[in-house]
């Protein structure tokens, strides 16, 4: 059953800076969208993988994918206006259809080889299976304004993140043209038809997405205690390229 990574590269986070792309920005001793890279390299899970990026971050790309010794990349492609068009440009792209696709921010660096593993085997088994961190706190319901109009119960609400895992069919349901109505910007197991079932895979609180000055700031803490997963992303292990 082979398994194609998508990693999505070419969002810009305007709160750490006008027009930044967090994925091509420096963490430790190399690019964001290096630390992903390696993890999904290193993976027994992972056949094959493509980069998302912007159009003028195309060169940038290969460079990374050159200097770290990416072999698994199979290629590089220019991100539509949003996600859901991204998506469709690489189906449109590649040559042989995979059975599973794995969705990854590259602004989520900390990704783990035991939570990648765990969401394609989930994956496999249910359709969907998504990376996601149960919140231990209630969690307060507000759609307008600051007016509390419910309240969760602690440990059943959780916060998606990425990797997100389908079989290729049930993602090309989501991502159809002919499908109307759907509208992502970082969670497609929303659009799950009944026929699957999205699954959690508890990914914890070091899975972060860096959006922020703030969120970069936690993640260079993180590196610098070693706090990240030993077999991904520890400043312990050796890359090629460095």
């Amino acid at each position: 059953m082979d398994t194609m990574a998508i990693i999505i590269a070419c969002g810009k986070e305007e709160e750490i800076a006008p027009g930044t792309e967090a994925a091509f920005l420096t963490l430790g001793n190399r690019p964001m969208i290096a630390h992903s890279l390696r993890v999904l390299e290193l993976s027994a899970e992972i056949d094959s993988v493509v980069l998302v990026v912007s159009k003028e971050r195309v060169e940038s790309a290969v460079q990374v994918i050159k200097r770290y010794g990416c072999t698994k990349v199979c290629g590089v492609v220019v991100g539509g206006v949003n996600r859901l068009s991204s998506l469709r440009t690489v189906f449109s792209k590649i040559k042989t259809e995979p059975s599973v696709v794995v969705v990854h921010e590259a602004s989520r660096p900390f990704i783990s080889q035991t939570v990648l593993a765990e969401t394609v085997k989930c994956a496999k088994r249910y359709g969907c299976a998504i990376a996601a961190h149960k919140l231990p706190d209630a969690v307060k319901v507000a759609p307008k304004g600051m007016r509390v109009a419910d309240t969760l119960d602690r440990n059943t609400a959780w916060v998606a993140q990425t990797p997100q895992v389908f079989k290729a069919s049930v993602l090309k349901k989501i991502i159809d043209p002919q499908t109307r109505g759907v509208k992502i910007v970082d969670d497609e197991s929303e659009f799950i038809d009944a026929s699957s079932e999205v699954h959690m895979v508890e990914s914890g609180s070091a899975n972060i997405k860096i959006r922020a000055r703030a969120d970069l700031g936690i993640a260079t803490a993180l590196m610098n205690a070693q706090l990240t997963d030993v077999e991904s992303n520890s400043p312990r292990l050796g890359f090629s390229g460095r």
